[in-house]
């Protein structure tokens, strides 16, 4: 007696359909996040350069023409904050903070400037928020 076998081989493919389509969601979730963990590495990156350049703008500055610094213009040393506007980090808020100490020895007078320097992009709610500090004291 012969038996019928069909339906066996219709149950085989759909499971291999499944299998396959389970496989490519899988592997598009991955590169989806692999794609965002990019951007987001990216962001920092230049988030960190902002700074830096935020940094290197206001020894800049001093060392141009240390009285007409923004954070030598003050009569006494409080802290001021500048932004700085960095056309190559277009969407970065770049901002400075400096605060000195003047020391008057009898041969020379010394300044220590503290400079702070914060970037970001986006805002913390935002998917793609980066944000950087760079913190440096130079003397002049």
């Amino acid at each position: 007696m012969k038996q019928n076998q069909t339906g066996i081989a219709l149950i085989a493919a759909i499971f291999l359909v499944v299998v396959i389509g389970a496989a490519l969601v899988l592997l598009a979730t991955l590169s989806i996040r692999g794609s965002q963990q990019t951007t987001q590495n990216l962001l920092q990156a230049r988030s960190q350069m902002a700074a830096n350049a935020g940094i290197e703008w206001m020894i800049q500055t001093l060392v141009i023409n240390t009285a007409t610094a923004p954070c030598a213009s003050v009569t006494s040393p409080p802290a001021t904050t500048t932004t700085v506007v960095l056309p190559a980090y277009s969407g970065f808020s770049v901002v400075v903070r400096c605060d000195y100490t003047t020391f008057n020895r009898p041969s020379q007078r010394k300044t220590l400037y503290n400079l702070t320097a914060t970037a970001e992009f986006g805002s913390v709610s935002d998917a793609d928020y980066a944000w950087a500090e760079v913190e440096a004291t130079i003397e002049l």
